[in-house]
């Protein structure tokens, strides 16, 4: 089992370390990644799931042409926030390590998006964080969300200049950049540590001069990541011997409340409960979830839909031009 294998840092060790610990809560941290990394290798079942994907909204304003949405065929909207309530109150009475407030959409959209961040920190939530394409951050809301104590912030930020604007239209790099900038500067101004900022593209974006991206971001952000590109739309070739890590880590709730099989059932096709009538608990030791992790382990995960469709088991790490080449220096999985 391949933990996090699809995600690669662009950054030094020595930022990778600065990264770590500036997350602060190092105890609890360093606890949660050996569970992260072991429990599912371990095939261990832990009491209650140690990460929560929260959709805080399915929406999203921009239509980027590597994007699994233009396949989707969900409603859409925004998380009630009494149903929020309720997710994150039972998350931290298991004492839930991290929660992530995004999935299939853009979190931006979800006017309260400030308040859930800090419904959760007062809850005791150790990690709240979540991905945004960053095209409605504002100083404002940027403000609003280093004080509401969110831990870290993922932006996804595809290739630089006119490659970026292509992929990310009708977004304008030098804005984004300065959206981004203007958070350092704010968290910075502000004496706090957080939120860590982070940027992440696709490998097809960079693939030509992968160094520029990282010298551009390395003054702004925190840490720099790439993933492959993935095809979502043609068949996939799969490995019969991967086994997938995310049902021994985590739960995955979309805003409806409905509990799909993970992050990878973007159309909700196996649905194992639904968190509006059930508690997380129930779902997580239920007997849908116990069939699903029955599956992977006798390798027979592909009689799963959602399982089949999914890129994460395919045979190889790949990007639209192929493989991504293993003279990239220091690149490491995440």
């Amino acid at each position: 089992m391949k933990i996090n294998k699809n995600i690669f840092t662009m950054d030094s060790r020595w930022r990778d370390t600065q990264w770590y610990l500036r997350q602060g809560n190092l105890f609890r941290h360093t606890l949660n990644r050996f569970r992260w990394y072991w429990y599912p290798r371990l095939r261990y079942v832990a009491r209650f799931p140690d990460h929560i994907d929260i959709e805080a909204s399915s929406q999203c304003q921009l239509k980027c042409p590597m994007c699994f949405r233009h396949r989707l065929s969900i409603s859409e909207g925004s998380m009630d926030f009494d149903l929020y309530r309720k997710l994150v109150d039972e998350a931290a009475s298991f004492r839930i390590y991290s929660i992530k407030l995004s999935w299939r959409g853009e979190p931006l959209l979800n006017p309260r998006l400030p308040e859930m961040v800090a419904y959760a920190k007062d809850k005791g939530i150790r990690e709240v964080a979540f991905l945004t394409n960053g095209e409605r951050m504002t100083a404002d809301l940027a403000q609003k969300l280093i004080d509401a104590g969110t831990d870290w912030i993922t932006f996804s930020f595809d290739g630089l200049g006119s490659k970026y604007e292509e992929i990310r239209a009708p977004a304008k790099f030098d804005e984004a950049v300065e959206r981004i900038r203007t958070m350092r500067q704010l968290r910075d101004k502000s004496k706090r540590t957080k939120p860590l900022i982070k940027v992440q593209t696709i490998w097809s974006a960079i693939q030509d001069n992968p160094g520029k991206y990282k010298n551009h971001w390395e003054p702004i952000v925190d840490k720099i990541l790439f993933i492959p590109d993935k095809d979502f739309y043609s068949p996939v070739k799969h490995d019969p011997d991967y086994v997938c890590q995310y049902p021994w880590q985590r739960l995955t709730i979309t805003w409806r409340g409905t509990v799909p099989l993970c992050i990878g059932d973007t159309n909700e096709k196996y649905l194992i409960g639904d968190a509006t009538k059930q508690s997380l608990y129930d779902i997580w030791h239920s007997d849908a979830m116990k069939e699903v992790r029955r599956l992977h382990n006798a390798r027979k995960r592909l009689d799963l839909t959602p399982c089949m469709e999914c890129p994460e088991g395919r045979l190889e790490t790949v990007t639209e031009n192929g493989v991504i080449p293993k003279d990239m220096g220091n690149l490491r999985n995440v």
